[in-house]
């Protein structure tokens, strides 16, 4: 089932807007409940979603469908696209730890945001297209969102130690930058199981990708178990202790991640007439960190007990954020 109008696509690419900026609300949700134990249902909930949407608007239609598909892929295609999930699962896992440390109004900006340079970088050296000097300028100002974000953080702390409260230190700012990198390294493997006569369709690559996820929590999560970013070392037992209710806040955050990245796909499998040009496609794609932002800050008052000089320092950044992201995307799409 693939999109058969503008709208069906513009629709798409909303609802992987919404999902990609509210995943991370489950986490929030999940309270005391360690991000390390949460992200192991995260990668279950990515995986089982994957196949519920193959299986579903995968298989419906008379076209060809998921089953039809895995059928002529080729071995090397199913590879790229786990490979793919594996290197974004390591920077989603930073994200992860960086939000447990500080909030969605940190993280989120700052990791995005350096996935939007490394990947815009990326593009522009492999492949030009648009307007080099508008998306250079708006990688520029998305790099001055990162460090207003980063100085935001850093009075928050300062002003958490002066009144005696705990604060994330520097760790989180680092976390989020250093898996925003690898948030930004992703796709162009992810591409390659998608071209050729025998690349994935938009299911299939899904699936494999969270298949790469899945297996690749098992290994990363022994590591921040064992050395955690924040706290003792949490046993694998302790997984099982909690009742089943909080296991479902993990499982929701990585189904509404592999919807959003499956409505993603599904809009870029559009016939050429129907799809939406390469500035909404990256808007959409970035412009999630400015949502889940917003939900740091009005859901959960993230910054609530900063001083004003703190607030004015991160809603600055967050509006160079958005223009940044506006301008680079118009410079890509620009002849």
């Amino acid at each position: 089932m693939i999109p058969t109008s503008s709208t069906f696509v513009l629709a798409s690419l909303a609802i992987s807007l919404l999902c990609w900026g509210t995943w991370a609300n489950t986490q929030k949700a999940a309270g005391k409940w360690r991000f390390e134990l949460y992200y192991l249902d995260f990668a279950l909930g990515t995986l089982l979603a994957a196949l519920l949407g193959a299986f579903t608007l995968g298989s419906m239609g008379d076209g060809f469908s998921f089953e039809d598909n895995l059928a002529i892929t080729g071995k090397r295609q199913m590879v790229l696209a786990a490979v793919s999930g594996v290197i974004f699962n390591l920077g989603n896992m930073l994200l992860a730890a960086s939000v447990s440390l500080a909030g969605l109004a940190v993280g989120f900006p700052l990791a995005l945001g350096m996935a939007m340079i490394v990947s815009v970088t990326w593009a522009l050296v492999v492949s030009p297209a648009g307007s080099v000097g508008l998306q250079a300028g708006g990688l520029g100002v998305i790099f001055a969102s990162v460090l207003l974000v980063a100085l935001a953080h850093r009075g928050q702390r300062l002003e958490a130690r002066a009144g005696k409260r705990p604060d994330s230190g520097l760790k989180a700012t680092l976390l989020a930058v250093f898996g925003g990198t690898l948030l930004g390294l992703y796709q162009p493997t992810l591409s390659q199981s998608r071209t050729g006569d025998l690349g994935l369709a938009a299911y299939g690559a899904t699936v494999f990708f969270s298949v790469g996820v899945l297996l690749s929590t098992l290994l990363f999560s022994l590591y921040f178990m064992n050395l955690p970013v924040q706290g003792e070392a949490v046993p694998l037992r302790h997984y099982w202790k909690k009742p089943h209710g909080q296991h479902v806040w993990g499982l929701a955050g990585g189904a509404l991640w592999a919807f959003g990245a499956l409505a993603l796909a599904i809009a870029g499998s559009a016939a050429p007439e129907f799809k939406a040009g390469p500035a909404v496609t990256l808007a959409i794609q970035y412009g999630s960190g400015l949502v889940a932002a917003l939900c740091g800050l009005l859901i959960w008052k993230e910054f609530a007990v900063a001083s004003g000089a703190v607030r004015v320092r991160l809603i600055l950044g967050l509006v160079l954020f958005l223009g940044g992201v506006l301008l680079t995307a118009f410079g890509r799409q620009t002849a």
